[in-house]
């Protein structure tokens, strides 16, 4: 009988250990917003109901909650829990060990380095390190929003202005910082402004003009397959940051209009027109040409005469035009060359074109324009 209360006894006491184990909280204390680095994570308090000191350590997982993948994982260092109520910073808990497991989603290296952009789960567990064994005492998630330091910003076209290209090049800044991203892409969206509509208004509720999902890169030219823009509308565009499949930012939307002009408007375009830079990239460099295309060279290679092609991109495919005859002579050094295709039987107006420029040593340059015919006031 004394030894069936001995153990009775023993049971009990396991039992009140184990149930004040296992009241041991953790609160996370986790900002809403502006969650930008890794150091931020480890802001929390562990609640110790009983009068036991005891080592703990910290162990977080950090993973994508659309496919459960696990990103990185960290451990604090052992530390002794003593008071009842203990808040906790990472500063407090240094150093922390971090094992990244998944490196597609560009994780920072550096421990105070940034967190990747996107949705995440977060699971905090709070280990009790004995002298041979760790017990979990307590374990807590929260699914997170980290959020670039800064959205993308549109470049061009201007937010109000009035353009002359029917096909602008349009052009933004990719959000920051950028290495934080898993996959960085953006999807684009152009639309028109109708009535009274604002153009946020427009942007949620009308049909696109024309979009554009997980672009590779910060610029998109209007395609040459699609009607030109009109003189007659306002249109507004945006542009938003994917990270993985999460939109992460999106910039603020802007307008633009064409501008209407007749003779009188193109003759003062041909008066203050300037030089285009001719570039390696067929996308990099664009142009309006009323009939005297204005570009600028860098003959390094100190050619005389380089060779020049025109197409007309505006259908599928390239279109050769006639070959150019009249050929500037050329100068070492920068080049600044009025090539006049006024005369040149095969420009139809609003279509796009693209000029290619050869030099002597076979390297291929380019401008794209729009040629736009004078018309009547």
């Amino acid at each position: 009988m004394h030894i069936v209360r001995k153990i009775s006894v023993l049971f009990a006491l396991c039992f009140l250990i184990r149930g004040a184990q296992a009241q041991v909280l953790i609160n996370l204390q986790l900002p809403a917003t502006g969650v930008y680095l890794k150091s931020q994570l480890w802001n929390f308090s562990i609640v110790n109901p009983g009068s036991q000191s005891m080592t703990l350590k910290v162990e977080l997982r950090f993973s994508d909650p659309t496919n459960s993948q696990q990103i990185f994982t960290a451990s604090s260092r052992p530390f002794v829990l003593t008071g009842q109520v203990t808040q906790f910073q990472a500063a407090d808990l240094s150093p922390i060990v971090y094992n990244i497991i998944n490196s597609s989603y560009n994780v920072d290296t550096n421990p105070n380095g940034f967190l990747p952009v996107g949705q995440f789960d977060v699971c905090f567990a709070v280990i009790k390190i004995n002298e041979y064994t760790t017990d979990l005492l307590t374990e807590q998630c929260e699914t997170i929003l980290v959020e670039p330091l800064s959205p993308p910003i549109l470049m061009m076209p201007f937010d109000g202005e009035e353009t002359e290209i029917v096909r602008p090049l349009f052009t933004w800044l990719p959000p920051s910082p950028v290495n934080a991203f898993n996959a960085l892409s953006y999807n684009w969206l152009l639309t028109d402004v109708v009535g009274n509509q604002t153009p946020a208004d427009a942007v949620q509720q009308n049909l696109p003009i024309h979009s554009a999902q997980h672009l590779p890169t910060n610029s998109l030219s209007y395609p040459s397959s699609l009607p030109a823009l009109d003189t007659g509308k306002l249109y507004a565009w945006r542009v938003q940051a994917v990270s993985g499949e999460s939109v992460v930012a999106e910039t603020e939307i802007w307008t633009f209009r064409l501008k209407k002009y007749g003779s009188d408007s193109l003759q003062n375009m041909l008066s203050t027109y300037s030089y285009s830079p001719l570039q390696r990239e067929i996308s990099g460099s664009y142009a309006t040409s009323t009939g005297v295309l204005h570009f600028e060279y860098l003959n390094e290679v100190n050619d005389s005469v380089n060779l020049i092609h025109v197409y007309d991109i505006s259908g599928p495919g390239r279109q050769p035009l006639t070959a150019i005859e009249s050929l500037p002579v050329l100068v070492m050094g920068q080049n600044f060359i009025d090539l006049d295709l006024r005369n040149h039987p095969g420009l139809v107006d609003k279509h796009l074109y693209l000029l290619e420029w050869i030099n002597s040593k076979k390297e291929s340059w380019y401008l794209k324009f729009e040629y736009r015919q004078a018309t009547s006031n």
